[in-house]
């Protein structure tokens, strides 16, 4: 179904960007529908509107390394034009958050979308306000979703939210979709937090689960009675690999059984 306000996106890309030849892409089809496409196209535009002018689909390092030295965090008192905000805006709305009119305001509106976004992340305590920080930015301008969708479960997205919530201010942690699904970016984000909790230093942390993860958990075996981050962490596991009758918790109970944790920790 189309919606108008990403139309109105869309129209924003096409009017003012020469039908996408400024962005290197071609002009986007106005169907008011959101997309990969439209995504690749806003993060074109706001690099150029930064000043980048090697421009890419993706939100990579060099996007997130210019926020964070030429703005720190992005509010409507670093904005650096009318156009850069009209590209958060449209942006916040092929999310499905209100980004006001695409007006190059950072008005209130705008403040509260942002706001919910990071509650929807899980990051508010780290971040709280109505500011994007460049590890948010990187996360708004993507197709993954941060409410339950479809067939995803309050549980997953529940754990979602606390591994983002706990981990998002490690280097190589990024935001994850909180959409209540088990997924391949959810699996590596999972054994990046076990090696966190290992205590493996930002850049040997890697979310391979190889020898020196497998030997760290052998010395972490659980029983009942254990309590605190490892248990939240064996309880997502899980969860993600859907065991029966588990819930997400800090305190170990009866479920799961003493003898269920010792393999996990030994496979």
């Amino acid at each position: 179904m189309a919606d108008e306000m990403v139309l109105r996106a869309q129209r924003f890309i096409n009017t003012t960007y020469g039908n996408g030849a400024t962005l290197g892409i071609s002009k986007l089809e106005e169907n008011g529908r959101t997309s990969w496409t439209v995504m690749y196209a806003l993060t074109r535009a706001l690099q150029y509107e930064m000043g980048i002018r090697s421009l890419s689909d993706a939100f990579g390092p060099t996007t997130m390394a210019t926020i964070a030295e030429k703005y720190g965090k992005i509010d409507e008192t670093t904005a650096p034009s009318a156009n850069f905000c009209r590209v958060i805006q449209s942006a916040l709305y092929c999310k499905g958050y209100d980004g006001g009119e695409i007006d190059g305001k950072y008005n209130d509106r705008v403040k509260g979308s942002v706001a919910e976004l990071h509650k929807n992340m899980g990051v508010a305590g780290t971040y709280p306000g109505s500011a994007l920080w460049p590890k948010t930015a990187k996360g708004l301008f993507n197709m993954d979703a941060y409410k339950t969708i479809g067939s995803g479960t309050d549980s997953i997205h529940s754990i979602q939210q606390w591994m983002n919530g706990k981990y998002i201010l490690r280097k190589d942690y990024y935001v994850i979709p909180c959409d209540g699904h088990f997924s391949r970016d959810v699996q590596k984000s999972m054994l990046l937090a076990i090696q966190y909790e290992l205590g493996m230093a930002d850049g040997v942390a890697n979310g391979v689960f190889g020898p020196g993860t497998k030997s760290g958990l052998k010395s972490h075996t659980l029983t009942t009675g254990s309590s605190g981050t490892w248990v939240q962490l064996f309880s997502a596991a899980m969860i993600f690999n859907r065991r029966p009758n588990v819930t997400f918790t800090s305190s170990y109970n009866a479920r799961p059984t003493p003898s269920a944790c010792s393999r996990a920790s030994s496979g």
